[in-house]
């Protein structure tokens, strides 16, 4: 028999995982793009095997889930969302994008001068990052809290509003695949309403044997990437085999807890590093990921404590 050392979803793994998620998410970034057939970069053939191409997708699977999870359940628990409990989720949400846009213009006035356009003025606007890149994970993640946010603000009951959320994640879903928008716009959206759906019947899922769970999961993972279809189920059935793979181990760890409760910063901050401060890497796929991950630390790390040092002198 398998000791199961953890309960379903408890506070300090979820912060754990997501500091897994975001790693994944940067590795993936470093990968998607990166010349490796080019004999004139160094990237071992190797690491092909690993698809580091959906790496990014699947750390996304692992925050869409938690966000569904921990929102969902947050709001169940509490009144109708008042002022103060709204302004305090958006400036969550929108003050690390805007520190990313701080941080960014510093960078470039350091070692890209000539990106200092007024262009810059527009990616801001619309929620984007500079270079050009369609910020797709924030603006979805965003709207999706103004959604549920709303939801909590009538007076309906919860499965109502776990209905209306699924039904607005398929539509999102199934608008965007229509209109030709590249898969991960939606391909790991459905994570969000299973999130939601897990936190309202939590104890019959935290009911459910593990190892059951993560076979079957499996099993749907190895089918979708086999016949490279249902890509969508994929996503959904990894988010569901992490929490519950989970529960066997013990994943708690400062670093990782650090870097998923400051999850958003790390995810903007990261881009900065990436594009512009350890360019000098990028010859070296190993060396240009390790530096990124390093640099993306230790830069976040900086933020977070002059964040929380104006908070004490405030």
């Amino acid at each position: 028999m398998i000791a199961i050392k953890r309960g379903l979803l408890e506070r300090e793994d979820t912060y754990s995982l997501r500091g897994i998620a975001m790693i994944l998410i940067i590795v993936s970034h470093t990968f998607n793009g990166y010349p490796t057939a080019n004999t004139a970069y160094f990237f071992p053939q190797w690491l092909n095997f690993l698809h580091m191409e959906l790496w990014g997708g699947m750390g996304v699977d692992i925050f869409l889930l938690l966000s569904g999870y921990g929102l969902f359940l947050s709001l169940s628990k509490r009144e109708a969302p008042n002022g103060k409990y709204i302004a305090s989720k958006m400036r969550r949400l929108l003050q690390p994008y805007f520190i990313y846009w701080v941080v960014e213009i510093f960078v470039l006035l350091i070692w890209n001068r000539k990106e200092l356009t007024p262009h810059l003025l527009e990616e801001m606007v619309t929620f984007s990052i500079h270079p050009d890149v369609e910020n797709w994970f924030f603006k979805v993640i965003v709207g999706i809290y103004i959604v549920v946010i709303a939801l909590f603000k009538v007076n309906i009951p919860h499965r109502v509003r776990l209905c209306i959320i699924v039904f607005a994640s398929v539509a999102y879903l199934l608008i965007m695949k229509a209109l030709g928008a590249g898969a991960w716009w939606y391909q790991s959206i459905l994570c969000f309403p299973v999130g939601a759906i897990i936190a309202y019947k939590r104890n019959w899922f935290a009911s459910r044997k593990p190892f059951v769970v993560v076979l079957a999961a499996l099993v749907v993972i190895i089918a979708s990437l086999l016949t490279q279809r249902a890509i969508v189920v994929f996503h959904v059935a990894f988010a569901c085999m992490t929490i519950y793979l989970i529960r066997f181990f013990d994943i708690r760890n400062r670093l990782l807890y650090f870097v998923g409760l400051n999850s958003f910063i790390f995810y903007f901050v990261e881009c900065p590093v990436m594009d512009e401060i350890m360019m000098f890497a990028y010859p070296n796929f190993l060396l240009y990921t390790a530096f990124t991950l390093i640099g993306t630390l230790l830069l976040s790390a900086a933020i977070v404590s002059l964040l929380h040092t104006k908070k004490t002198w405030l």
